[in-house]
């Protein structure tokens, strides 16, 4: 068999060492002999492998960017035997590229069979999937020869800080998925590791029909990997923090208060099944039966991970368990675990007062069954309805105010662009998401370009695709069709070729919540309706929409959230720029200001907060302010948000990657075995 394939080694150094970059390569052979040289092409490293004995040769490369100076070493465009200097740590000056590399499990000194080498391929597919739910860009797949590695484009500076980042991803993934066939290899995280030169001849051992030595080569053809995208540093944090560094710590309010937290008569004592996995090197792994989440959801697809410190962590391959973590799985047995003394008696005062008080006529009637003045143990023992609200998706005011309360009505302001209807369409597919009914009005977009933008959402960037223009994307009809069928008879959006007449169409919108039993409705925005028959004034009949809202949103139980344009403001923007009577600001029961992350808005938040140049907040491309919240008081609290251009999201985090429930199901992702082979660029080679 021949040493190599031509056009894989080419391809291989095209993807991996572009434009002339580079990288030094390492000829060992069976009796451990070593051979070093510095190469900038395939040409000159071919010419060069010709020239060595083929026999017992196993060929590699270095991964990283290189110090330039290192081609003045005495191997420059040749291969050496037994140098003095090869590639060290200190010789790389960035990574590249995050190596996951599956070996199966046999004797050393072997080739893989082919039954070793299906196992790893059905890991490799399940690692693919997990890190695309994660977020993760797509990587470059690769056979070594002996088992499955995926590469993925990075660019992280050789630190210290850095690497031990790339150790602690690689910890994880040998956590997860590494088990008694196949070894996640946890040790590739050194900035000089060194790969296979795909393309070349895998050769351990003797080359027998069960364990024949095999080519490795990159899968796909070249133009599915010419553009392929760096994955942020973010998500590999994201990845590393799968499995923490610190322990569990009970406390005693929750009742559980052991020194150390024994899981194993945790599960027991919550009926949960087992079996145990044990890893010296890192931990223990527990695969659960099934997922608590779904009981479909089983095999291998849930474990619960133990580090040896006591750190734990629950994790569940499948996309619609993506944000089901630790304190989630603890959560779903015991629901107080994590309840706060304060936060508990802050519940319990919340559900004890009706904060919905109608306006007090001039002369009191008396209504049965009704005091004039409660007691205190009046008021202890009648029974309120309890509080509702929807969940927004935008962790801070979801954490903070609960999320959007039922009853009530919240105004949005913003400059131009800030991204006030971005935020709302947002809030629209989450409460989808979380089972709420929703309505639009969205005066200024027409159906079809408003459900452009709702689409690019939902979908998410792993699911659209780059348009015709530069910097524009585009969800697939097949995706708009799966989002248009979960949307369903939850989403329903104001047809605008029926007017803009206000008392027209909220009597709609009326009919609408009494019908379907609407939890949101969102109206984009009050410039855009025709209010004029509502008062003598502009400002008469601004006071006429928003008491309006307040008695819908009351009587029906439903959360309205409106947006309304800011006056010219000269300064950087307050509440009372938002343009209207003051009885909209007083009427309404919450407020939010949606800010651009721009020079205007960093030299005014300075001028006006003092802010340091270090300000967390001046992180978020967009920042939401809270600035009334009845219930709760809160106030002059700023949330950055990280917009994502494909997918027109405003994200809680830079590696935050929501799935939302039409791209939810049963199983995890697509493995690669559901990709065609096409070497045009459209989708990779599968691991079949």
């Amino acid at each position: 068999m021949k040493l190599y394939d031509e056009q894989q080694v080419r391809k291989t150094i095209a993807l991996l060492k572009p434009d002339g970059q580079l990288f030094e390569a390492r000829a060992i052979y069976g009796d451990r002999q070593v051979y070093s040289g510095y190469f900038t092409d395939a040409d000159t490293l071919l010419n060069a492998i010709n020239r060595m004995p083929e026999k017992d040769c196993n060929v590699y490369i270095t991964l990283n960017t290189l110090n330039n100076a290192c081609y003045s070493r005495t191997q420059k465009d040749r291969f050496e035997k037994n140098v003095k200097n090869s590639t060290s740590d200190n010789d790389v000056q960035g990574y590249d590229w995050l190596m996951i590399d599956l070996d199966p499990k046999r004797p050393s000194g072997t080739s893989s069979s082919d039954e070793e080498i299906q196992y790893a391929k059905d890991t490799g597919n399940k690692i693919y999937n997990a890190l695309k739910i994660l977020g993760f860009e797509k990587p470059v797949f690769a056979y070594s020869g002996n088992g499955v590695h995926l590469l993925y484009k990075i660019h992280l500076a050789n630190t210290e800080e850095m690497r031990q980042l790339v150790k602690k991803c690689l910890d994880v993934l040998h956590l997860m998925f590494s088990d008694e066939k196949v070894d996640v290899d946890p040790k590739n995280f050194n900035p000089a590791r060194i790969t296979k030169c795909y393309g070349f001849l895998s050769q351990k051992g003797s080359n027998t029909e069960e364990r024949p030595h095999r080519l490795s080569f990159i899968l796909g053809g070249y133009d599915y990997y010419r553009n392929i995208k760096t994955t942020d540093v973010e998500y590999l944090r994201k990845l590393a923090d799968l499995v923490p560094d610190e322990p569990e710590k009970p406390q005693s309010y929750n009742n559980y208060n052991p020194r150390t937290f024994d899981i194993e008569s945790w599960f027991d004592k919550h009926n949960i099944g087992y079996r145990t996995v044990g890893y010296n090197d890192g931990g223990t792994k527990y695969i659960l039966d099934h997922c608590p989440f779904n009981e479909n959801h089983n095999g291998k697809d849930a474990v619960v991970i133990k580090r040896n410190n006591g750190a734990l962590s629950y994790i569940c391959l499948h996309a619609s368990c993506q944000d089901k973590h630790w304190r989630e799985f603890r959560m779903h047995y015991e629901p107080n675990a994590y309840e706060k003394r304060e936060q508990y008696q802050e519940r319990m005062m919340y559900g004890q007062f009706n904060r919905d008080k109608k306006p007090e006529p001039k002369k009191i009637q008396k209504k049965e069954g009704e005091p004039i003045f409660f007691t205190a143990q009046m008021i202890l023992d009648r029974k309120y309805p309890e509080e509702s609200f929807i969940r927004t998706g935008i962790d801070v005011i979801d954490r903070k105010m609960r999320g959007l309360k039922k009853g009530h009505v919240s105004v949005w302001s913003g400059l131009r662009a800030s991204a006030k209807s971005t935020v709302l369409s947002q809030i629209c597919l989450n409460a989808v998401d979380t089972g709420n009914n929703v309505a639009v009005y969205s005066g200024e977009l027409t159906e079809s370009n408003f459900m452009k933008w709702m689409n690019l959402q939902a979908a998410g960037k792993s699911r659209v695709r780059e348009g015709r223009y530069e910097g524009f994307y585009e969800t697939p009809i097949e995706i708009q069709e799966k989002i248009a069928k979960w949307l369903g008879t939850h989403f329903w959006l104001y047809n605008n070729a029926y007017g803009n007449n206000y008392r027209a169409v909220i009597a709609e919108f009326e009919k609408k919540a009494d019908e379907n039993k609407l939890d949101l409705l969102v109206l984009d925005n009050l410039m855009a309706f025709n209010i004029s028959d509502m008062g003598y004034t502009k400002w008469d009949a601004q006071t006429a929409f928003v008491q309006s809202l307040c008695s819908i949103a009351k009587s029906r139980s439903l959360h309205i959230a409106f947006v309304a344009h800011p006056k010219k403001a000269n300064g950087f923007l307050r509440f009372d720029d938002i343009s209207g009577t003051a009885d909209l600001g007083n009427a309404v029961d919450e407020a939010y200001i949606v800010h651009r992350n721009n020079n205007d808005f960093k030299r005014l938040s300075k001028e006006m907060f003092k802010w340091s140049d270090d300000n967390e907040v001046y992180e978020g491309t967009n920042v939401i302010e809270i600035v009334k919240d009845r219930d709760g008081g809160n106030q002059d609290v700023f949330i950055p948000l990280y917009y994502e251009v494909e997918s027109k999201r405003l994200k809680n985090g830079k590696a935050e990657n929501k799935i939302y429930g039409w791209d939810r199901n049963d199983s995890p992702l697509p493995t690669l075995a559901d990709f065609e082979n096409a070497e045009d660029g459209s989708e990779p080679i599968p691991f079949d």
